[in-house]
């Protein structure tokens, strides 16, 4: 009787052994596996980061997001939560756990910084109206008509605990003597949807072609934290 619980006793400490060396070997080889993908892909460090994790002293942690075509508008939505002045630690366990995130997104979805100039109407604002109402968009009585901008405004701004940020992008019609005052708007792009984003922030000032890897399952969940600095990384 002693000899079979013995002999038990020695059987659960092998396997309970043989367990635990693998959970070891698994969770090194992730490790080593998020390390190298977060250099491959050049992610900016703590130090070189401009993410609101490290500049802003409230974080309008985002947990849930989605933008729409309106018509020749585009709309986006985010809901998150508060977090008023965070401790250091947390404010870097954020960047890294939205790095590490990113790392296992495995639909790889991301955004690209593009720029929206000034254009006719029949170029973007066109697509957009066309794919809205299935009809072609009218063409200009005046001269007046015949140009757009992009502007971006913020519609609603959360006020609460758990709030939503309510955005949009949408073009205006400018006369041609201001055509060559206008410049550039600096936009994000999803090549998912294949739509423009509302947002605006330190991701605006990457260079054009900059891909921002997506932490979550919608183009609006992004941080500064998963830019791809290196252009040549894929």
């Amino acid at each position: 009787m002693k000899v079979s619980i013995k002999k038990h006793n020695l059987n659960a400490l092998i396997w309970s052994g043989a367990s635990l060396g693998t959970l070891a070997g698994t969770t090194a080889m992730l490790v080593c596996y998020v390390r190298n993908e977060i250099q491959r892909r050049g992610y900016p460090s703590w130090q070189e980061c401009r993410c609101e994790f490290k500049t802003q002293p409230t974080i309008f942690q985002v947990w849930h997001s989605r933008h729409e075509q309106r018509g020749e508008t585009i709309i986006a939505q985010e809901w998150g939560t508060y977090l008023v002045e965070p401790p250091h630690w947390l404010r870097y366990l954020l960047h890294i756990s939205t790095q590490i995130i990113a790392t296992f997104n495995p639909l790889g979805h991301y955004i690209e910084r593009v720029t929206l100039s000034p254009q006719q109407s029949y170029q973007f604002a066109a697509i957009l109206h066309a794919s809205a109402t299935n009809e072609d968009l009218p063409e200009p009585i005046f001269q007046e008509e015949s140009y757009v901008v992009w502007r971006r405004e913020i519609l609603h701004f959360p006020n609460y605990l758990f709030d939503a940020c309510l955005r949009r992008l949408y073009p205006v019609n400018i006369p041609p003597e201001r055509f060559e005052k206008v410049e550039e708007l600096p936009a994000l792009w999803d090549p998912t949807n294949n739509l423009p984003l509302p947002n605006d922030g330190p991701l605006l000032d990457t260079p054009v072609g900059t891909r921002i890897d997506c932490i979550g399952w919608a183009p609006a969940q992004i941080s500064y934290c998963t830019v791809r600095q290196q252009r040549k990384a894929l």
